[in-house]
């Protein structure tokens, strides 16, 4: 650690002062009610969700089970107000130019880096462009997906200055072995597979993935297939000490159709993606912490293709990526109520790309590094639970910044919260802004802004009815923009925004057997993005009398922006969905799924037409 970071966590101890913390035991058994269960993206501890001033979002293993996808971004799109993901076919988002998969958060763009996805708390990003891999998130090893939106820079630094989408992963429980097996067929040559055993005896737990997705494509050239795997392994030294390790493989072809106005040719991209974590756990009465080792790493080829009027491209791309990493904390309970954590992330990061290895050479084995420290304190008074962090970050292109938060949630009945909370987010630029093009400044300095959220939420019978209420505003300035100067594209640190919006939420357990959620946001952008709606809603209804099961769930967007400017074009559709199953024994059902079942003709890609109607059918088997 520098001098700079030991003075910095120096500083931050002896300036902590005391507030935060209602938490709750990790081990705690997640309520059905994800309104009111237990969370841990915004604190690191286990904290019910209704204490917890930031607003954060659950999705968990049932709904992601449900919704059939082998990517886990579209089911945990129509969950979460606010959240959208862009799309062109019945399976697959790519990769490079053409491709699908922007993430969206309250009008930040995940794709340029300003929502964080995580894995279990690791920071999942192609390192040299600095967006996330949406083919990456698969929905087979994953537990239950917190999305914490506003700005969570405190806890994970740079690229969460929008929010942060943490995928936690599966990890058994009971003793016993568990296996899951799941395989489907559908429209346009899709195929669907995936795989997973759970199993724990004694100290020892293991949990092995696998599944792959392909289809042919609703459109000429835009067939897709991916094949992935995941090992989590966890082993309980002692009463207080666990050790885990856990690696993953992807594999993913995709092919890119291009515009309807102007198809491609010979466009397709290749890209493995694999990550291997190793850590250590401690939990005893008055204090737990974590210690991770992870290291994640991406090859990436790419044929940008043709039109009819060109020729085939001479080169391919190829860039290779790595990020390697260490995130430590330690909590301590100093008296009752209370709780301070104290942590630090270390993360090295860097990669090579080319298209013609001797002339066209964008990045040469580039390296950078981020050191960071930060404490955050809770501290519950009656009905109010108090937060407050502060993060030193230390980064070897621009320097060092300083991001604090701040958050309050009262509690003046059983059934209802008042929350509020402040916090500051922060994007450092990637290496194609610094270093890549003709556009390059090595001089940029890191993208801020800062979230301002205020909640109410609200159970009712007994907590068979849940709501959430939202409002929110962000500001963010020094906003990396390419302006001309002097007849050339040039990097700047010229850039403003304001965000602001209404989220809502609510779920309720009709009856035994019948289940009902609905989410709605309204988003009003200052200045205008692509790919994310201003108005968007979700509703569906899930029934299971006996063996029979359907569900159904139709999604509302309006005002979504294909394009900006004087000549914007914009999207309005209705997504509906639906599922129908039967379980023919304790371990076999069978099931039916349709897609867009009202044929609508809608884009959320400009010149990308979605797929019409589109059913799947299949088999599930649970022991």
């Amino acid at each position: 650690m520098t001098n700079k970071l030991r003075l910095a966590a120096a500083i931050l101890l002896a300036a902590t002062v005391s507030t935060a913390s209602l938490y709750a035991d990790n081990d705690t058994q997640e309520r059905t009610d994800t309104l009111a269960a237990s969370v841990v993206t915004g604190t690191r501890l286990s904290v019910l969700r209704d204490a917890l001033p930031a607003p954060v979002s659950i999705v968990g293993r049932a709904a992601i089970a449900l919704s059939d996808e082998n990517a886990v971004m579209t089911s945990v799109m129509e969950q979460v107000p606010g959240l959208f993901v862009t799309s062109r076919g019945v399976t697959g988002y790519g990769v490079s130019g053409g491709a699908a998969g922007a993430i969206s958060l309250r009008g930040f763009a995940a794709g340029a880096g300003r929502v964080i996805i995580l894995i279990d708390g690791h920071p999942q990003f192609e390192s040299i462009y600095g967006h996330p891999v949406a083919d990456e998130y698969m929905a087979t090893g994953a537990q239950r997906v917190e999305v914490s939106r506003g700005a969570a820079s405190v806890l994970y630094g740079s690229n969460a200055m929008g929010g942060a989408i943490n995928i936690i992963t599966l990890k058994p429980t009971t003793d016993g072995n568990h296996l899951d097996f799941k395989e489907m067929i559908g429209s346009y040559g899709t195929y669907r597979i995936n795989f997973s055993d759970n199993y724990k005896k004694g100290r020892f737990t293991s949990s092995v993935t696998v599944g792959h997705d392909s289809t042919n494509g609703h459109r000429d050239n835009s067939a897709f297939r991916s094949t992935n795997g995941m090992v989590n392994l966890g082993y309980q030294l002692s009463d207080a000490w666990k050790a885990g390790a856990r690696v993953s493989l992807m594999n993913a072809y995709s092919e890119n159709p291009g515009t309807v106005d102007a198809p491609m040719f010979d466009a397709w991209s290749d890209i493995i993606r694999g990550m291997g974590t190793l850590s250590l756990e401690n939990k005893y009465e008055k204090t737990s912490g974590n210690v991770d080792l992870y290291f994640n790493y991406g090859d990436h080829t790419i044929n940008d293709g043709h039109t009819a009027a060109n020729a085939p491209q001479l080169y391919m791309f190829h860039g290779t990526d790595f990020t390697a990493g260490l995130s430590a904390y330690q909590i301590v309970n100093i008296f009752t109520g209370n709780s301070l954590t104290v942590g630090t992330d270390v993360i090295y990061y860097g990669g090579n790309a080319y298209r013609n290895p001797v002339t066209e050479i964008y990045a040469d084995h580039k390296r950078l590094n981020e050191e960071a420290v930060y404490v955050f304190d809770q501290q519950t008074i009656g009905k109010f639970m108090f937060n407050a962090g502060i993060r030193f970050d230390y980064h070897s292109a621009y320097g060092a910044e300083w991001i604090p938060q701040f958050g309050v949630s009262f509690m003046p009945a059983s059934h209802t919260t008042i929350k509020a909370s402040a916090s500051k987010g922060f994007r450092m630029p990637n290496m194609r802004e610094l270093y890549m093009y003709a556009s390059a400044n090595a001089e940029l300095l890191p993208e801020e802004a800062w979230s301002y959220d205020l909640t109410l939420g609200n159970h009712f019978f007994d907590g068979a009815l849940n709501t959430e209420l939202s409002v929110f505003y962000t500001k963010g300035t020094n906003i990396i923009e390419v302006v001309r100067e002097n007849g050339r594209p040039q990097n700047r640190n010229v850039g403003a925004f304001a965000n602001k919006g209404v989220e809502f939420a609510a779920d309720w357990r009709i009856a035994p057997s019948l289940a009902f959620n609905a989410n709605y946001s309204y988003l009003h952008m200052d200045t205008i993005y692509t790919g994310a709606p201003v108005h968007k809603a979700y509703a569906g209804l899930d029934w299971t009398p006996g063996r029979f099961g359907a569900s159904v769930g139709a999604m509302a967007i309006r005002d979504l922006y294909l394009s900006t400017g004087d000549n914007a074009v914009k999207s309005n559709y209705v997504d509906l969905k639906a599922r129908v199953s039967y379980q023919v024994n304790d371990w076999l059902q069978l099931f039916v799924r349709g897609l867009n079942l009202l044929n609508k003709d809608y884009q959320t890609m400009l010149g990308y037409p979605e797929p019409g109607i589109t059913i799947l059918g299949g088999v599930s088997i649970s022991n």
